[in-house]
């Protein structure tokens, strides 16, 4: 059957020279892929921006007295630091991850020369998710533990919170799963502390996350219910809908088919309301997959159906085709071999289109065991010329 379709969890925010964080959550879903890290990068000096948005605008230079203590003087080498933290952000922001990288490490030298330990944490930081991004988990490890460091020395509580989400994401990276969890779990205890709902349901959803990762669904339900009562009482609509759809993922695997339909059709429900297609579409799979492993066909095939408008819409030929292959095994399974091999006969039609328009000899196993079902039914209704067609496709 086609695949379930799982979000990535991130929490993206960036550190800038000030002294405010943004801690913005993401959740978008990638349709058809398993799995994500949490990438916590952070930027001061902003208040409130959409998911995705950085800024700058809050920049203020770091004022010093002279020694004669009479005006205040900019500091030419802070100045210049501050400067480049900013330009950081804004590359980061633009997508260049190496000039990014370049700023922060000047300004982060710049910083720990000026000995100013704060800002340069906060470089650390972000010099840490770019590691990540770059695939290079050892060294945003390195990075993230150096600037928890510098906070647990200087006793700086609200900046620690991210910097534990940080290191806990780079541990996850790196596989190391108990490590990442003790990261997350300690973020999670911080954000409590400091009374930062937005940073705890971020944390919540990534410790949902790993546990969902190495398969241990009743812990991962412990943390998703919680993330769905603060999306609830925060009104979050769009958070609520994919905690949901989380859980009833969950509870699929555990085989609780009822509770996973229920927890699916919710999801749907909001992401219809919030008019989020892309959501909506994985739900109904993900929904129509429940309704049939529970045998309710007449539920599973109603939410296959709605899906395939969405994906002929959206003209999505290679997702169409693989709900094709659920819509003929669930008229199979309830049955019904004549709607199945219809439905296994679009199979072949949009598979067929597909490799002419790309010119592939390569069929995809899901779609070339369709094909083989399809000749098999055909074959037991004396078809033989038309099953051996099928095969010949292969």
């Amino acid at each position: 059957m086609i695949p379930f379709i799982r979000p990535s969890i991130f929490s993206n925010t960036i550190k800038a020279p000030s002294t405010k964080t943004l801690r913005m959550g993401i959740f978008e879903r990638l349709a058809f892929s398993m799995g994500a890290f949490g990438i916590g990068v952070f930027a001061l000096g902003i208040e409130a921006l959409p998911a995705n948005a950085v800024s700058s605008t809050d920049f203020r230079p770091v004022l010093m007295r002279s020694t004669a203590d009479t005006i205040p003087v900019v500091s030419t080498d802070l100045y210049r630091a501050d400067q480049l933290a900013n330009l950081g952000v804004q590359a980061f922001t633009d997508g260049n991850e190496s000039a990014a990288f370049d700023a922060w490490q000047e300004a982060m030298l710049l910083y720990r020369v000026a000995d100013v330990p704060e800002k340069e944490a906060r470089m650390l930081e972000n010099l840490s998710v770019v590691y990540r991004l770059t695939e290079r988990p050892a060294e945003a490890i390195m990075m993230s533990r150096q600037a928890i460091s510098i906070y647990e020395s200087l006793g700086t509580v609200d900046e620690q919170p991210s910097a534990f989400l940080n290191l806990g994401s780079a541990y996850r990276m790196a596989g190391q799963s108990e490590e990442a969890i003790a990261a997350y779990s300690t973020s999670l205890n911080l954000y409590q502390q400091t009374e930062d709902v937005v940073g705890e349901r971020i944390i919540l959803s990534l410790l949902a996350d790993i546990h969902s990762e190495i398969e241990d669904y009743p812990q991962s339900i412990i943390f998703q219910q919680q993330v769905l009562a603060i999306a609830r009482s925060t009104r979050n609509a769009q958070v609520e809908a994919e905690a949901l759809s989380e859980l009833g993922y969950a509870h699929f695997v555990l085989n609780y088919h009822d509770e996973s339909v229920s927890y699916y059709q919710d999801s749907l429900t909001l992401f219809q309301k919030l008019g989020d297609r892309t959501q909506e579409v994985a739900v109904l799979n993900n929904l129509g997959r429940a309704a049939a492993f529970n045998e309710d066909f007449d539920t599973a095939l109603n939410a296959y159906e709605q899906a395939l408008v969405i994906f002929q819409a959206l003209e999505r030929p290679v997702q169409e085709a693989h709900l094709w292959v659920n819509i003929g095994q669930a008229h199979l399974n309830a049955g019904r071999p004549n709607a199945a091999i219809d439905a296994f006969r679009q199979v072949v039609s949009l598979s067929e289109g597909i490799r002419q328009q790309q010119a592939s000899e390569a069929l995809p196993l899901r779609l070339e065991a369709a094909y083989r079902e399809l000749a098999a039914l055909l074959q037991q209704l004396d078809r033989t010329s038309e099953a051996q067609q099928v095969l010949g496709l292969i």
